[in-house]
């Protein structure tokens, strides 16, 4: 089992088009934007969250994943009652 990678480890590889598509989508930015924030930053993605001004709480990524689960389970679209 491997252990938890937390985001200032995270070096995302320009030329993997999935692995950009996936950070892309986590920054909300398009694919085109990060590419060009990779060649003007450098590919670490602590320094991209900094520069998109997403550098909020770091979460480890299998707890995310699990939390995200769990809220797909319980979610709905009525309030409680």
């Amino acid at each position: 089992m491997s252990r938890p990678v937390p985001y200032t480890d995270v070096i995302i590889d320009p030329m993997n088009g999935p692995q950009v598509e996936h950070w892309a989508k986590d920054l909300q930015v398009q694919t085109y934007e990060l590419r060009a924030a990779i060649k003007l930053i450098g590919p670490r993605l602590s320094h991209l969250r900094r520069y998109y001004g997403r550098s909020a709480d770091i979460i480890v990524l299998s707890d995310r994943r699990a939390q995200s689960r769990q809220t797909a389970a319980t979610w709905s679209a009525f309030s409680p009652v």
